[in-house]
């Protein structure tokens, strides 16, 4: 039995009902989002505020899915160990544990299964790289998918193969000794049904909720539920500017190979990490343009969708401009958008503290069950962190003449003020950690929670640390590597 019909339950239950397992997958939302299962995300705060908490998470069957980018770019081998200048840090398995599971995830996403660097490059025209000081930064794609929506890739599976149920809001789990042997649920006309669990119970929901159902029934080591909640702090750091801009935009914006989108991302490197004692962090260069500004792409997708007289004028008038952006298309590979601002963005690992914390509010919702109260705090290290990769990636693209950074003002290690300037992109992680003993976590390296006999978690609540990387590639990657090993065992899910 899966909770949760998000990105890894749909995963779960795709792959195991494949595998000849029955799976029952329970879901608190039906197949669109409303106002009503929406009010199920609301959460207090007692520290620095998620700007979305509510309507950054999904209700409904595909979770998340329903609204994200798709995109994919496996963690790093540094995040995976143990670092003694990053608190609480170190995972009880390997980046080589998982690394055959980042391909199946991949896959699954129908994505490529080329890595990241020497294989992609050459496809989107961008071999050879500029040529950063690896020393320092990185440079590299992430990739998206084609079609992030999980429930239009797996529609057939969902209808034909699983037993979804939906409008079905978790109310309590029901252990007896160390095994869950049921569940309760409601529907939203407030009728409670028990459902008993014969074989493995998954819990797949989202990282803010994983803990409070722990929370909520008293589930896991509870000097580690809760604790260590960690999302991605990002930050605009300044602008990029050029004489060159088509040379700009084609080493840094958005490229596309076989119909399908990769951006480039310059991240730091493990020797500076080591060195400078420094977390994980990423930059990218975002090229905008005003509303106002033409857009060759959108207008020509207008142009075929819309035939008007108006727009073949406005089209007509832009030849000069709709040649450049043909020919990057064509010859390089990549979107080229004129008179644009490129601003310097940094996606960053949040240190993984316990005053980081989820825990239940005063306030209940409508199942008259207490919210999650979210106490976010973030480190100075992770300040550190961003003035440093700042500078690092300034120099670098001064030194390779790619461009002239100027940094803000307040992107400075003295700035009183620094937590404010941050902000979350709803990567909610931590809460439940995989640890190598009980004391130190809540799941173990299968994802079992410690002291149970069939319960799992398999969301990016397990993440001990969070790297600069968008999560989803590495939690389906945890949920192939669980797939797995519940095939290696007897009972059923």
């Amino acid at each position: 039995m899966i909770i949760g019909a998000g990105a890894s339950g749909i995963m779960l239950a795709v792959k195991l009902s494949a595998s000849g397992k029955q799976v029952l997958l329970v879901e608190s939302g039906h197949f669109s989002v409303d106002e009503e299962r929406q009010q199920l995300n609301e959460v207090t705060h007692s520290s620095k505020k998620l700007e979305n908490a509510v309507w950054g998470r999904k209700r409904a069957v595909g979770g998340t899915t329903l609204a994200w980018g798709g995109q994919s770019l496996p963690f790093s081998r540094i995040d995976f160990t143990e670092r003694d200048w990053v608190n609480n840090s170190g995972w009880p398995i390997s980046f080589d544990d998982l690394e055959a599971h980042y391909k199946m995830a991949n896959e699954f996403m129908q994505i490529d299964t080329l890595d990241y660097r020497d294989d992609i490059l050459p496809n989107i025209k961008l071999s050879p790289a500029p040529d950063f000081d690896t020393s320092v930064i990185n440079y590299h794609v992430s990739k998206w998918a084609n079609e992030p929506n999980f429930v239009n890739l797996y529609r057939k599976q969902l209808e034909q193969q699983i037993d979804v149920v939906y409008n079905a809001v978790l109310i309590q789990v029901i252990k007896e000794g160390t095994a869950i042997t049921a569940i309760q649920i409601a529907n939203f006309n407030k009728q409670h049904f028990t459902i008993a669990v014969s074989g493995r119970l998954i819990l797949s929901v989202g990282g803010i909720e994983t803990s409070r159902i722990l929370l909520l029934n008293k589930l896991g080591n509870p000097e580690w539920v809760g604790k260590c909640f960690m999302d991605h702090p990002c930050i605009e750091v300044g602008l990029v500017r050029t004489s060159n801009e088509y040379a700009l935009q084609r080493q840094f914006n958005t490229h596309i190979w076989q119909g399908r989108k990769y951006s480039i991302r310059l991240s730091l490197s493990e020797q500076v990490q080591q060195e400078k004692k420094l977390l994980n962090c990423s930059g990218t260069i975002m090229f905008t343009a005003s509303a106002e500004q033409f857009d060759p792409y959108a207008e020509l997708k207008a142009f075929k969708k819309d035939f008007k007289i108006g727009r073949l004028f406005k089209v007509s008038g832009k030849s000069i401009e709709i040649l450049k952006s043909v020919i990057a298309y064509i010859r390089h590979r990549f979107y080229y958008k004129i008179n644009t601002e490129a601003k310097l963005l940094l996606m960053m690992e949040q240190e993984p503290d316990t005053g980081s914390y989820i825990s239940l509010s005063d306030q209940v919702d409508i199942f008259n069950k207490p919210k999650a109260n979210i106490n976010w705090v973030i480190t100075k290290k992770t300040w550190e962190t961003a003035v440093s990769t700042a500078k690092y990636i300034e120099r670098e693209l001064e030194r390779l003449k790619l461009g002239t950074v100027s940094l803000y003002k307040h992107i400075d290690l003295d700035t009183s003020s620094w937590s404010s300037y941050l902000t979350d992109v709803n990567h909610h992680m931590g809460g439940a950690r995989m640890s190598g003993s009980e004391k130190e976590g809540v799941v173990d390296s299968n994802l079992k929670v410690w002291g149970t006999d069939n319960l799992y978690i398999c969301s990016c609540a397990v993440f001990p640390t969070s790297s600069h990387s968008n999560p989803t590639l590495t939690m389906l990657a945890l949920a192939n590597r669980l797939h797995q090993h519940l095939l290696s065992t007897s009972s059923p899910v």
